[in-house]
């Protein structure tokens, strides 16, 4: 056996050691620049090359929280100008997530991609996804749980699933609150006034909105205030308000100029102003506006094409170019159709029927506002359904709540009583007994109160959403199925056949009482007194009832809101007569004192046991007619006895 000098020995493990000890100092000085690329990266999320190069050295290095950290960013930073560009990351990523070991990680990057998708119009994926960042976060101590709700909330809204967007928006609600997260609180309150819009609570939404707008003003730098003020706008738009709706979206633009968000917001309020100021014989400034807006390709194509279309279509409608205004309005409509977004559907359709009107294309009109018809009645509506009963719901869960509390209450008290007489007959503690019992009375009275209050409360918003429904509905009615009626009106006289234009005549008289009755039109455009009037003159000749009138003109004292209300008990108390009272005269008055407007109502009929009925609870007339007093802080008198006839009268304090 040969044998190795000792000094040849040292030389080989000398060669073996140095390698080694250099690969150890590289592999240190590569984690620590990986490490260096990570926090420049964190600080700067808007640099792309950066984050870029982060990626790539993480994935070399198999830092796969790192990578795919960052990944989430660069969506962040893609998804609202080049969402190609993002998308082009998720097939690389989505391998590497099994490796990813921190949970908030994944919550983020899962957060990136469902809002990329919901940019995108792919809703389901996006709500799929929006759930896997919740569920990433939910045990975590992380603002990702609130924003996940938000996101999945907003999609909803978008859909037009509003029961399930009403009850997501307020999970994120509920965290924000609890994170003391005022800005996207607001941002969250934000989507709950859409949701309003949306569903016709325009009341609502506007005491909302106006509560948003002094609190987002009182943020420094709130960067989403320009979507409030151009949803703002939407709904004035909605209520017929064209100048609010420009003040709103003028206020919009300026509010931009300061947000951060500046280039992705601009294109879009910029087409909302070129469609007001196109729909309100502005149509030099909506043509300036666009031409400016056309200089950029980037601010008409991607996401911001929709918006664009939306500009052209009612541009070119107002300068009368039908043709041109049909191209558009059918490529947006294919836009929308593709993204599901229903509203916007709901509009499209109803914006061609114009167009192939006015182009003579009968067919075509009835089937786009068949389209918009159905659409609206088979979805909207069913949809606003299920808001009012998520509502419903929900008062109705604190009312059995307050009740089990209150029950709760009792049981405990009577368990303290008995305690407490035992103790009482060791001690002598009765001041101590009387003091726990009627601490506990006291409790239950405010339960009790509580629970009335609630309900008061319900009621007298059920009847506010009424009547905003019933003002839709009418509108509707008049504005859209009224000018079919009319259509087929004048063709079925041009046609010469007696029958079908008599038919049509009388369906669209029908129609047209249908309409009043929802809504008294007569009340909005000639105010209170006329309409009194003209609701006491058409019983008169419609029934046996011999009627006597005072009625004062009280228009310049009455608010819009009281003016509908004492109309609708006026209307309410005179068909309880019609119906129940067995009269055969009526007398009315309205006068106008110092302080108040008084309606009193008298009839010579059966008369009724006014505390019996109210005790029994089975006359919903007299209920209503006592919320809407409630609402508008009237007063109530109601002197009724069996065969003597009835006096209701009703005070209005100014």
């Amino acid at each position: 056996m040969r044998i190795i000098p000792c000094f040849f020995f040292l030389l080989l493990l000398s060669a073996f050691c140095v390698p080694r000890t250099k690969a150890q100092n590289f592999s240190s000085k590569i984690k620590n620049e990986l490490k260096e690329l990570d926090s420049l990266s964190s600080l700067n999320p808007s640099n792309d090359s950066l984050l870029y190069e982060t990626i790539e050295l993480a994935q070399k290095l198999k830092d796969y929280d790192v990578a795919v950290k960052h990944t989430a960013n660069l969506i962040n930073l893609f998804k609202y100008e080049n969402a190609a560009r993002a998308k082009v990351l998720i097939p690389k990523t989505i391998p590497l997530l099994k490796s990813v070991e921190d949970k908030e990680v994944l919550s983020k990057f899962y957060f990136e991609l469902a809002d990329l998708q919901y940019y995108s119009g792919e809703f389901e994926e996006s709500i799929s996804n929006f759930d896997s960042s919740f569920y990433y976060a939910e045990n975590r101590d992380t603002p990702l749980k609130g924003l996940a709700k938000l996101g999945k909330g907003i999609v909803y809204v978008d859909k037009g699933e509003f029961g399930k967007a009403s009850l997501t928006l307020q999970e994120a609600i509920g965290y924000f609150r609890k994170d003391k997260d005022t800005l996207n609180w607001i941002n969250a309150k934000s989507s709950m006034t859409i949701l309003y819009g949306k569903n016709g609570f325009y009341d609502e939404e506007t005491k909302e909105r106006n509560e948003l707008i002094s609190l987002a003003e009182a943020y420094k730098k709130y960067p989403s205030l320009p979507l409030i003020f151009y949803n703002a706008a939407a709904s004035a738009n909605k209520m017929g308000e064209q100048e609010k709706r420009i003040n709103y979206l003028k206020k919009a633009l300026s509010s931009n100029e300061t947000s951060e968000y500046q280039d992705f917001f601009h294109p879009i309020l910029v087409t909302g102003l070129i469609g007001a100021y196109a729909e309100n014989d502005s149509v030099s400034k909506a043509n300036r506006l666009i031409k400016e807006l056309e200089r950029d390709p980037n601010q008409i194509s991607g996401f911001n094409e929709a918006f664009y279309l939306d500009a052209k279509k009612r541009l070119a409608f107002a300068e009368k170019d039908y043709q041109k205004a049909l191209d558009y309005g059918t490529a947006y409509l294919k836009l929308k159709q593709e993204s599901k977004e229903y509203e916007e559907i709901q509009e499209a359709d109803q914006f061609l029927s114009k167009v192939y009107k006015m182009l003579g294309d009968e067919k075509q009109a009835l089937k786009h506002f068949e389209n918009y018809a159905h659409l609206k009645d088979s979805i909207t509506n069913i949809q606003r359904a299920r808001v009012l009963s998520y509502y419903q719901t929900l008062y109705e869960t604190e009312k059995r709540d307050s009740k089990i509390a209150a029950q709760q209450t009792n049981i405990e008290l009577l368990q303290a009583q008995k305690k407490l007489q035992t103790q009482w007959l060791i001690f002598g503690g009765l001041g101590l007994v009387f003091a726990f019992a009627f601490s506990n009375v006291l409790r239950s009275r405010r339960f009790a109160k509580k629970a009335q209050k609630q309900n008061e409360e319900f009621s007298q918003y059920v009847i506010s959403s009424q009547e905003q429904e019933r003002n839709r509905v009418a509108m509707e009615l008049h504005d859209s199925v009224g000018q079919q009626l009319m259509l087929l009106t004048r063709k079925a006289k041009s046609s010469g056949d007696s029958f079908i234009k008599d038919l049509a005549t009388d369906t669209l008289a029908n129609i047209r009482a249908i309409s009043h009755n929802l809504y008294p039109v007569v009340l909005k455009r000639l105010g209170f007194t006329k309409a009194a009037e003209e609701l006491v003159n058409d019983l008169d000749e419609t029934t046996e009832l011999f009627f006597t009138t005072e009625i004062a003109f009280v228009d310049d004292v009455l608010n819009e809101e009281q003016a509908l209300h004492v109309y609708r008990i006026l209307q309410e108390t005179l068909q309880n007569i019609v119906k129940h009272a067995k009269a055969s005269t009526v007398a009315i008055t309205v006068l106008k004192e110092k302080n108040r407007v008084s309606l009193t109502v008298q009839d010579n009929g059966i008369g009724f046991d006014y505390k019996e009925i109210m005790t029994s609870g089975k006359s919903l007339g007299i209920k209503s007619i006592q919320e809407r007093c409630k609402i508008i802080k009237a007063h109530l008198e109601v002197h009724s006895e069996t065969s003597k006839g009835t006096r209701l009268k009703v005070s209005v304090s100014l």
